[in-house]
């Protein structure tokens, strides 16, 4: 009886641990990377300076080309 009451006590006792994790129980999913657009002139003029609009470069005034940024 005894040996069946020590068995019953650490089975009780890993599968109560097993249950709880050590975040609180909670997922958490991975953060999604946020992409945005940004602009860059295609010469780098202003040492690669980018821009959150389309438009000309203020040195060569060049079209500025689209760049993805994580």
């Amino acid at each position: 009886m005894r040996k069946q009451l020590i068995v019953f006590s650490t089975l009780l006792l890993f599968g109560a641990s097993s249950m709880v994790s050590c975040n609180g129980g909670e997922k958490k999913t991975p953060k999604e990377e946020v992409k945005t657009d940004v602009y860059t002139c295609p010469m780098k003029c202003n040492n690669g300076q980018t821009y959150d609009k389309p438009g000309k470069c203020t040195e060569c005034e060049m079209d500025l080309e689209k760049v993805t940024k994580s």
